[in-house]
């Protein structure tokens, strides 16, 4: 860890962040290979950059980032669930749509304090629940979303692009 946690600086990610935030997302999913397997292939930082830049500063998204100095440790966001992949028209639920975090700052507490700000957010803009979909196989994210209040919610999907299936959890509000 480069800096403790109380040093990390807090602030709404813009449309200019989108390369920073990227290339964090593509470090976390090239860790998927460790359950995934050799053969997958997650999207490059420049297609990620892409879908992000057109995504952060529309109506109902929110982002999250915390930095260490100049670098980004980690981030996490929001959009609407009938903007999300697999479109809900559910008023009352917001789609948890990313949450990484470098490893380095795994164990620290960054996570946790990503999503409780992204729980409070969706509160305050008057959602009731939260949607997520993360890897079937990816048992780190999935045993931290489950201590923070998570529940398995319908049958694994195949992801659209990446190959892998998918689990979608949601949570209350309450």
């Amino acid at each position: 860890m480069a800096a403790p946690l109380e040093a990390l600086v807090f602030r709404t990610a813009t449309a200019a962040d989108a390369g920073a935030l990227a290339a964090v997302m593509a470090e976390g999913l090239g860790t998927y290979r460790s359950f995934a397997g050799d053969g997958f292939l997650p999207p490059t930082a420049a297609e990620i950059a892409a879908v992000l830049e057109a995504r952060l500063g529309t109506p109902g998204v929110w982002c999250l980032a915390a930095e260490d100095g100049t670098a980004v440790a980690g981030y996490v966001s929001l959009l609407p669930a009938a903007q999300g992949t697999r479109p809900v028209a559910d008023p009352g639920l917001m789609h948890f749509w990313m949450l990484f975090v470098r490893p380095p700052w795994w164990g620290s507490g960054l996570a946790s304090r990503l999503h409780a700000a992204a729980c409070a957010e969706a509160k305050a803009r008057g959602f009731a629940a939260l949607r997520l979909f993360t890897p079937a196989a990816q048992a780190r994210a999935r045993g931290f979303y489950e201590r923070e209040g998570w529940t398995v919610a319908g049958a694994r999907f195949a992801h659209d692009t990446m190959g892998i299936d998918m689990v979608e959890y949601r949570r209350p509000l309450a």
